[in-house]
């Protein structure tokens, strides 16, 4: 059976998440989290794509982006998975996949929507009972949203998503 085409959509804002092969955890690190974001904000400067949000867990990642007109989530995401893992299979002398097959991604349509995804991104560690609250989470765009200061600054540009 061949996989679905995907449908793409002008100036879209996808959710989108990646997971580690057979759900490895390939972002237990915090460098290794840094070089993930590093390749995201590379991709993010070349291509010009919007990123409203992310989470990096250490078997996954959640994000909101914007696509452009011109270029697609699907080479978005080629460029900054396909980064990382070049950079993971060096670091740590790694054959094989790293990351599990296509990624997800959902069109997210209405701003009422693409707030509650961005909060439900922002409450993944929670659910998954490693913060107590989404502040307490180092790697993730809450505090871009909510704080004075940003942590993940000097590794990533977010776009801030407005009504």
């Amino acid at each position: 059976m061949t996989r679905q085409l995907r449908v793409y959509f002008n100036n879209s804002v996808y959710h989108v998440c990646i997971r580690g092969n057979n759900r490895q955890r390939i972002l237990e690190r915090d460098e290794d989290k840094i070089i993930f974001l590093r390749s995201l904000c590379k991709f993010k400067l070349r291509f010009g794509f919007k990123l409203y949000a992310l989470v990096i867990m250490d078997n996954h990642v959640h994000l909101v982006i914007q696509a452009t007109h011109n270029i697609t989530i699907s080479k978005i995401m080629h460029a900054v998975t396909l980064s990382f893992s070049v950079q993971f299979r060096k670091k740590y002398l790694y054959r094989g996949y790293v990351w599990q097959g296509r990624f997800k991604s959902n069109v997210i349509e209405g701003n009422n929507y693409i707030l509650s995804c961005i909060g439900y991104i922002h409450n993944n560690p929670v659910r998954a009972r490693i913060a107590q609250g989404p502040q307490n989470y180092l790697w993730s765009s809450y505090h871009f949203y909510h704080s004075q200061t940003n942590p993940l600054q000097d590794y990533v540009e977010f776009d801030r998503f407005q009504e």
